[in-house]
């Protein structure tokens, strides 16, 4: 169980400044709908802060709910201290949209997205201001069931699907089309001299919906065309629509009066009609300026292309959409925003020819303003105007191979942003579509594109925890890779698979296999980069990782230094590469049992990374949890309390509680707590990240076997002797399979096997373990490993049970003075083992 969310300190004012963001601009225009918002103001007054009851307002599209909701915002703003408007229809803007509320309530952000929008909502649950969130156009009730908040605020939601009217998440409002009143008001009031009866005629004909009639009010006063006139125009396409029989649940006017305002632009600005005709195949969020300035390098159709690299021509087709009330246009934020119904109208409507040209200048403009950066954040703004636009605009299936290629991008951008579900679904959709035959519209499963996004795909799954679908993508891409003539062992895409195959060795568990794939992949790296290189520079920090997991910390160290020698020297020692390899280098002393070098090295360089990369970063939490376990080992126990404890509510808040860096900050404290005699506590988190790590990486993998082992030392010292035995004795003799006898993690298991016999009165068997622990300690970790002078003196007292108390004594006396040469006479574990208490080997794994 996670820690208590408390309320960041902007929600626990009493009073602060209105939090505003992403409320549409207020329609000056707005007429009637007196009875919907008294009926919503009444469903909101009427909650307690017991618990949110979402109020739905839904409706097919064109009936004006957004407008309904964005008035009623205006109107009620100053009963709230926060309003913040989510444009709903897709679930990654929905956790981008959350994510940027949690920055500005300074809230710490996540990995993943999802688990900061969560963070946000319980944020607003535990806060005493009120509140307002709206998700627009939401469209499943089970996409949104996670993204409501919980207490002490107020939600409304706006959807075209009517199965929120029987969906079980609150109040539901059916809005319907404006009343003939209504209709007739809104059309006199953009033309003063309608008659009654015209507008009633044009009221009839567009079936009251306040979109068209909006629309076609607009229109008018734009084009001065009678009504007459107009009405004509209607009824012959009004027919046309409805023998080529379009949906019953959209009117057909609505469709007519796009095809006659798109037949008009065509004639008379060809450039402005294909402008509007973008929206065919654009998401639901605004098209940017940034995107229409890319534009003017896109290979786009004639006359769009001419107009939008010239900025009059530009704005001119964008005045006629705007005019004629086919696009709303926001100069603060420099976006135009067409109705979704106007989209679904064009996508449906448009001739073959122009819906293939639509298309094509679509593809080409987000291939045009894709940066191809995706790992760079000085990017993030433009890719999260791409975004929206991917799927919409079938850049899976485009014949543009750039534009193929911002799936690809984007995909790594959702990733290396914490978006890894939405990684997940846009890398499933490329690839579910390009390993089909070239023939069938694919590009087969040899080809560059569909090789890579099965990397990306694998890194998103792997994320989330499918670690043997990822495994298996990794595995498959890797030998295609090698065996293909344009690829081969030693390109670059074969090098970078290599290192995701090493990366799911080591979280299988495999260690040495890992290690022999990295080694073999610096090799490689060598040959073509150079030692210099930084990818080549990464590689040796996997290898230094995979011997760490493999308990040569003397080989890692080895590496480490070299590595942050040169990146000192090309980068700087305040880059964060460099300080990444100071981190490597402090877990390398701990393992060596340096700890307090291990701990001054990792003190120096934590403010610099909290500076280089924010208090938040993944790489900052692990140095923390560094100097929190060093601290712990040089019996620093109150600050190593408070620092492992601190560390664990970060990374659970981060990651959630399955993950691996979770599970490890979760044991560090655990082991914190045991030492300060917090027994029970120290018990209940480690059996429980114990069963968490066996139910993730499997029971016989070797960090749920360290666990064990951690959780075992707890048990002896809660007094449960038989179930502490049991425990150890499995967790030996799988360590020993797994690993060997060699290995750090069999030693410390072997260790805890010895100890448990001692308890047991079985003197002679506690000694022959204990003598066979203390040489593989002596020849793995060295003489002066404070484990090694441990298991020294654990054999002293199992020498002096067996009657040979002259050996036990000098064995003593000289652990003794090496341990407190080491240590200090004052650490707690000193002062035990002069007491004659055994030492305990517990584990502190680095991350994979």
């Amino acid at each position: 169980m996670g820690p208590a969310v408390v309320a960041p300190p902007i929600l626990q004012q009493e009073s602060v400044r209105l939090i505003w963001g992403g409320v549409p601009l207020r329609n000056p225009d707005f007429i009637g709908r007196d009875e919907y918002l008294s009926n919503l103001s009444r469903a909101l007054s009427a909650e307690t802060k017991v618990s949110v009851v979402p109020q739905t307002l839904h409706g097919f599209g064109g009936v004006g709910k957004t407008q309904l909701v964005v008035e009623w915002v205006y109107r009620h703003a100053a009963s709230y201290d926060l309003v913040w408007w989510v444009s709903a229809e897709q679930q990654p803007i929905v956790r981008s949209s959350l994510a940027t509320l949690a920055e500005r309530l300074g809230l710490a952000p996540s990995e993943d997205m999802q688990q900061t929008a969560r963070t946000v909502l319980d944020a607003l649950a535990a806060s005493p201001l009120r509140w307002l969130i709206v998700y627009d156009n939401a469209d499943e009730p089970d996409d949104l069931a996670a993204l409501l908040p919980t207490a002490n605020g107020h939600v409304i939601v706006t959807s075209r699907n009517q199965a929120w009217s029987t969906a079980h998440l609150g109040n539901s409002l059916e809005i319907d089309v404006f009343s003939r009143d209504e209709s007739i008001s809104l059309l006199r009031h953009r033309d003063p001299s309608l008659s009654i009866e015209d507008a009633n005629r044009l009221s009839d004909k567009l079936g009251d919906l306040p979109l068209a009639l909006d629309q076609a009010a607009i229109w008018r006063a734009g084009t001065g065309m009678p009504v007459e006139e107009y009405l004509e125009l209607f009824e012959t396409h009004a027919r046309e629509l409805l023998d080529e029989g379009k949906p019953a649940n959209y009117p057909a006017t609505v469709y007519a009066f796009l095809r006659v305002a798109v037949a008009r632009l065509r004639d008379e600005h060809p450039a402005a009609a294909q402008l509007l005709e973008l929206f065919a195949y654009l998401g639901a969020e605004p098209l940017s300026s940034t995107l229409l300035r890319y534009g003017r390098a896109a290979n786009l159709s004639q006359p769009l292309a001419s107009a939008l690299s010239e900025p009059i021509a530009e704005r001119r087709a964008i005045r006629e959409l705007r005019r004629l009330g086919l696009a709303r246009i926001d100069p603060d934020n420099k976006t135009i925003e067409v109705h979704r119904l106007v989209q679904l109208v064009l996508r449906e409507d448009l001739l073959e020819e122009h819906r293939r040209q639509a298309l094509h200048n679509v593809q080409e403009l987000l291939a045009a303003a894709n940066p191809r950066e995706p790992m760079d954040n000085r990017f993030d703004k433009l890719y999260g105007e791409i975004g929206p636009h991917v799927i919409a605009a079938d850049l899976v299936h485009a014949e543009n191979m750039e534009a193929r290629r911002v799936v690809l991008d984007y995909t790594r951008y959702l990733y290396r942003t914490g978006d890894y579900e939405a990684s997940r679904v846009l890398g499933q959709l490329a690839h579910t579509a390009w390993t089909r035959a070239a023939g069938d519209g694919g590009l087969g499963n040899n080809h560059e594109f569909t090789l890579v996004i099965k990397r990306r795909l694998a890194n998103a799954l792997r994320m989330l925890g499918d670690y043997v679908t990822a495994r298996e993508l990794d595995e498959d891409a890797f030998t295609r890779l090698q065996s293909l003539e344009a690829f081969g062992p030693n390109h670059e895409h074969t090098l970078q698979q290599a290192s995701s195959i090493a990366l799911d060795l080591r979280i299988a568990g495999r260690f040495r296999e890992a290690l022999a794939v990295d080694e073999d992949n610096l090799q490689r790296h060598l040959q073509v980069f150079g030692p210099e290189d930084q990818q080549t520079l990464n590689m040796r920090n996997n290898v230094a990782a995979a011997k760490r997991m493999l308990g040569d910390y003397a080989g890692a160290l080895a590496i480490d230094q070299s590595v942050a020698s040169q990146r000192e020297r090309t980068v700087g020692k305040n880059d964060a590469q460099t300080l990444f390899s100071i981190s490597n280098l402090a877990r390398d002393m701990y393992g060596l049992g340096r700890y307090q070098e291990a701990l001054v090295l990792q003190q120096q360089a934590l403010p610099l990374a909290s500076e280089a990369l924010g208090e938040r970063h993944t790489e900052v939490l692990l140095a923390s949890r560094t100097v929190g376990i060093a601290l712990r080992k040089l019996g620093e126990y109150r600050d190593a309390n408070l620092q492992a404890r601190d560390n664990y509510r970060r990374f659970h808040g981060k990651f959630g509680g399955e993950h691996e860096h979770t599970l490890a900050a979760i044991m560090s404290y655990a082991n914190c707590l045991r030492v300060t005699g917090n027994i029970t506590e120290a018990y209940n988190l480690a059996n429980s990240a114990a069963e968490r790590y066996k139910a993730v990486f499997g029971a016989e993998h070797p960090l749920t076997l360290a666990s064990q082992i951690n959780l075992g030392i707890i048990l002896r010292k809660f007094g449960a002797q038989g179930r502490a035995s049991e425990l150890d004795n499995k967790t030996h003799q799988a360590l020993h399979a797994t690993l060997g006898a060699e290995h750090p993690f069999t030693i410390c298991a072997a260790t805890s096997v010895a100890n448990n016999l001692a308890f047991e009165q079985k003197h002679e068997d506690a000694l022959a373990m204990s003598k066979e622990t203390l040489e593989l300690s002596q020849r793995i970790r060295g003489d002066e490993h404070p484990y090694t002078q441990g298991c020294a003196l654990n054999t002293a007292i199992d020498l002096a049970a067996t009657g040979r108390s002259e050996e036990g004594t000098a064995l003593r006396s000289e652990s003794l003075r090496h341990l407190r040469r080491g240590l200090g006479e004052q650490h707690p574990e000193v002062v035990d083992a002069g007491r004659g208490v055994r030492t305990e080997c517990d584990i502190e794994p680095s991350p994979m």
